[in-house]
C-alpha cells in the first residue's frame, strides 16, 4: 500500500515525514510513495526522500515514487534528484 505524500511538504512537514519513512524502512517492505497530491515540496523534504531512497537501497528494499505531480517532478529535477522519478 503506497504512502500518500501530503500536498505541502515544507520544513514543518520534514520531521513527521522522516518518522513515517523511517518506520516504513524498519518494516522491511517495499517503499512506495504516492506523490500525486504534492503541490509544494521544499529542500528539507527532498533530502529526506533522497536519504530514504539510499536507505532502502542499502536494505535491499524497493523504493518508488508513483504518480509524481508536476510540482513534485519539477522540484526533484531542479534539485538534481531525478532518481526519485525513476519508476
Amino acid at each position: 500500500m503506497p504512502i500518500v505524500l501530503a500536498p505541502v511538504l515544507d520544513t514543518a512537514a520534514a520531521a513527521p515525514l522522516r518518522l513515517t519513512l523511517r518506520a516504513a524502512i524498519d518494516t522491511g517492505q517495499s517503499i512506495i510513495l504516492d506523490a500525486s497530491a504534492v503541490e509544494r515540496i521544499g529542500q528539507a523534504c527532498l533530502q529526506i526522500l533522497a536519504a530514504t531512497e539510499a536507505a532502502a537501497d542499502l536494505a535491499g528494499l524497493d523504493f518508488r515514487v508513483v504518480g509524481a505531480s508536476p510540482a513534485f517532478a519539477d522540484m526533484a529535477t531542479l534539485a538534481a534528484l531525478d532518481t526519485l522519478l525513476a519508476a
